[in-house]
């Protein structure tokens, strides 16, 4: 293991940059084609593309990052980031739901994590996967402020090649600066499954509920119902849905470098999630602006705060020889729920109205919940491993 600072800011750079980028996407595409008078199921489709993407996406970065190498996988990532926001250049339907599939296929997350596993000290993995983790939420939140103000001003083609430009600088930036990483171990696909440790599978599933109860209200109802019902403008939109994810990167990176509560982190990630099912369900009364909004961000300060302990045992339930394989395999599992929550919200809204989206998000926070009791006492455990070295067996 090394520990190399330099590293470590030129992938958070490269990261942050295509965060950005896609957190313009989630204002610009929903109020783009609102405008155009596209329907709220259409629009969800269009997000439900990138979501659903993103649960094949982990297990082929996995792959390319053990066979590969991690700074190959990395700059080619960024480098179609960039090329797909082209995309929106041509008018053509076929594009943007290729640009959407596309985008959610490039998982950054893991190509990121990786580096962070092998280029810095374990006692300080804990504060630099969730900075990594946790500002890239504020960049997007900064992507989404920008590319509203951008809309308002200019084309969506316009809009879309400032921020291609950011990532492919970024790229340049990695392809001269960027160490590389080649693990030994590699695996035949069909049997990286069964060669990852099942407390990493229920965890990557647990946070994957608590992913779609976010997203079943997050994605694609929260601007159409800020817009529609609370009668807000699109600019409005762009600065909650910024400071929502500014919040919640702040608080995912201050809370892991100050604050370390003393709970068995099984009973916190079962409690949390416990906890957001009530603040989901108060959504739905919140029939005026400011309690709507007070209730947006005392769930995404709970949603934060487990956050950083998800982050925190992925990278420690990974193992070193097969970092991305088990990687791969967490992040697919925390994806899969995450185009259900966005598809099922548009037509639970369209047909039964925003609150059955709210409805649904509880549920999901509650299976997440249930899914964490099935996580092995970790206190316990360390404590076991320890009396297995002492005695020598």
């Amino acid at each position: 293991m090394r520990n190399d600072k330099a590293t470590i800011a030129v992938v958070a750079l490269g990261y942050w940059s295509q965060a950005l980028t896609n957190g313009a996407l989630r204002v610009v595409v929903p109020v783009y084609f609102a405008a155009t008078g596209m329907s709220i199921s259409k629009i969800a489709f269009l997000f439900f593309l990138f979501k659903f993407a993103e649960i094949f996406a982990p297990l082929g970065i996995g792959v390319m990052l053990n066979r590969w190498g991690y700074k190959r996988t990395f700059i080619t990532g960024l480098a179609i980031h960039s090329v797909i926001s082209s995309f929106y250049m041509i008018p053509s339907f076929i594009l943007i739901y290729t640009e959407r599939f596309v985008r959610g296929l490039l998982y950054m997350a893991d190509m990121s994590a990786v580096y962070v596993k092998h280029f810095s000290r374990k006692q300080d993995q804990r504060f630099l996967i969730n900075m990594m983790l946790g500002l890239k939420e504020a960049s997007k939140g900064i992507g989404m402020i920008g590319g509203g103000l951008l809309i308002g001003i200019a084309t969506i083609e316009h809009t879309l090649l400032v921020f291609a430009v950011l990532t492919a600088a970024s790229a340049l930036v990695a392809l001269r600066r960027l160490p590389d990483l080649k693990e030994q171990v590699k695996l035949p696909v069909f049997k990286i499954w069964g060669t990852v440790d099942r407390k990493i599978k229920t965890l990557g599933l647990g946070f994957g509920l608590l992913n779609g109860a976010l997203d079943a209200w997050g994605v694609v109802v929260l601007p159409v119902y800020l817009t529609k019902v609370l009668d807000v403008s699109p600019a409005f939109v762009g600065t909650v849905m910024m400071a929502e994810y500014i919040f919640q990167g702040l608080i995912v990176t201050f809370f892991s470098k100050y604050v370390n509560l003393r709970w068995e982190p099984k009973k916190l990630l079962v409690a949390g999630g416990l906890l957001l099912v009530p603040i989901s369900l108060a959504l739905s009364f919140a029939a005026t602006l400011y309690p709507f909004l007070a209730a947006v961000f005392v769930y995404m300060f709970f949603f934060s705060a487990l956050m950083v302990y998800y982050n925190h045992l992925m990278l420690d339930f990974a193992s070193e020889d097969k970092t991305s394989l088990d990687l791969a395999t967490y992040t697919t599992l925390s994806n899969v729920f995450k185009p259900i929550g966005v598809f099922a919200s548009g037509l639970l809204a369209e047909s039964l109205g925003f609150s059955s989206a709210y409805y649904f998000g509880a549920l999901l926070a509650l299976l997440s919940a249930l899914t964490c009791l099935a996580l092995p006492n970790l206190a316990t455990e360390r404590t076991g491993m320890v009396s297995s070295f002492a005695t020598g067996s």
